[in-house]
């Protein structure tokens, strides 16, 4: 584990467990803003199971969300990882300082190297820029969300910047949405029922950006809508994981390339690509404040 910090925020981020951010706490108060270890920490195989392993903290998932099958060749005929690969094995640190730490890894289903630099850019704003590489001969689709389960006790509110805001479910239900109405509740600031998770998706937002209100701080994503341009959003009252007595509440806000967790879920178009030798490139902010 390494430590990154500013005046405000302590970061641990765990290069060998899939490069995820374990923990984000404020140093003033010891207030631990993501779901703790709910396992001992260890390297996921390539091939391993992401859900016997601890689940905890901020992942990012690429090339997928969802377990299932790529949709181009010559890839149509492997099984891609629940929670995608990064997820898995170990990221080689390239540079580590106090305030930032630079990882890579190279994709083992797809021909491309990743590059994740996670980093302060003041007291109270990290920031993570990422870059996939295309090694390979044709170009390829993938997916991107970011995974930061975040631990909400009782109250909160989300915040979306106004627009024509969609709600779509996933898997999906067939129904249409308008955020924040979604199955008789408002999820802007009322919970799911207890003991169940949702996932939906938010497009036809008009600003990069998204805030989580809790009863002493807020929590804002940016991002840029031209490469993140929606907002995924994973509601969890007790309901995960499933069998009762290790269940936890939180809330993943989870800004995205495309309103799926599956590659085959949707029409080509809505999911970005890198051409061969080419290169995708976005980066996303998270500001804590104290409200």
């Amino acid at each position: 584990m390494l430590v990154i910090e500013s005046e405000k925020l302590a970061v641990e981020v765990l290069p060998e467990v899939g490069g995820k951010i374990g923990q984000i706490r404020e140093k003033i108060s010891g207030r631990s803003f993501l779901v703790p270890p709910q396992r001992p920490y260890c390297t996921i195989p390539v091939d391993g199971d992401w859900l016997k392993h601890d689940i905890s903290g901020m992942d990012d998932c690429f090339p997928n969300v969802a377990a299932g099958q790529h949709p181009d060749a010559p890839w149509n005929d492997v099984r891609l990882l629940d929670l995608g690969e990064w997820t898995h094995g170990a990221w080689e640190v390239l540079k580590f300082a106090s305030t930032d730490i630079v990882m890579t890894m190279m994709g083992t289903v797809l021909p491309y190297t990743a590059t994740k630099t996670i980093r302060f850019v003041n007291d109270d704003t990290l920031e993570i820029d990422y870059v996939v590489e295309n090694h390979g001969d044709t170009s390829f689709h993938y997916l991107w969300s970011a995974h930061p389960l975040i631990s909400v006790a009782e109250d909160f509110e989300l915040r979306i910047p106004q627009g024509k805001l969609n709600v779509r479910v996933f898997p999906p239900d067939g129904f249409r949405h308008n955020w924040p109405m979604c199955r008789g509740v408002r999820l802007s600031d009322e919970w799911i029922p207890r003991h169940t998770t949702l996932k939906v998706f938010i497009t036809g937002i008009s600003e990069g950006w998204c805030t989580l209100l809790l009863p002493a701080h807020r929590l804002k994503f940016t991002f840029d809508l031209e490469t993140a341009p929606v907002v995924g959003v994973w509601f969890n009252n007790f309901g995960f994981p499933s069998g009762g007595k290790e269940a936890f509440r939180c809330i993943a806000i989870e800004p995205c390339t495309s309103p799926s967790d599956l590659l085959d879920d949707l029409p080509a178009a809505a999911y970005p690509s890198i051409e061969a030798g080419g290169r995708a490139q976005w980066k996303m902010q998270l500001q804590i404040l104290r409200r």
